[in-house]
């Protein structure tokens, strides 16, 4: 979708119903590397943002309850590692070797 932007709120698992869990790794800091970028949970009551920092690992469950968005980038380059997880064994990975 050419409209797509990434820092639209969303839930993974709403677009990948096979995630059950969703990480990331952040590979730079924010004020060291990059403004902006920061993640939020969008809760009712207030957004909780996680603060990049190089090294930090966040771990969620990919459902409903983790409404979230990654807040525009507005100086540098955020670098992360995107991760999503299945419990499902029709879904797991094989090794074919």
């Amino acid at each position: 979708d050419p409209n797509h932007v990434y820092w639209n709120p969303h839930v993974d698992k709403a677009n990948i119903p096979t995630y059950d869990y969703s990480a990331l790794l952040y590979l730079n800091t924010l004020g060291d590397d990059f403004e902006g970028g920061e993640f939020a949970f969008l809760d009712d009551d207030a957004d909780r943002v996680v603060q990049p920092r190089a090294g930090r690992l966040l771990l969620f469950p990919s459902g409903p309850e983790n409404l979230h968005q990654v807040r525009e980038v507005t100086k540098g380059t955020r670098y992360v590692l995107a991760m999503w997880f299945t419990c499902s064994k029709q879904h797991q990975y094989a090794d074919d070797d």
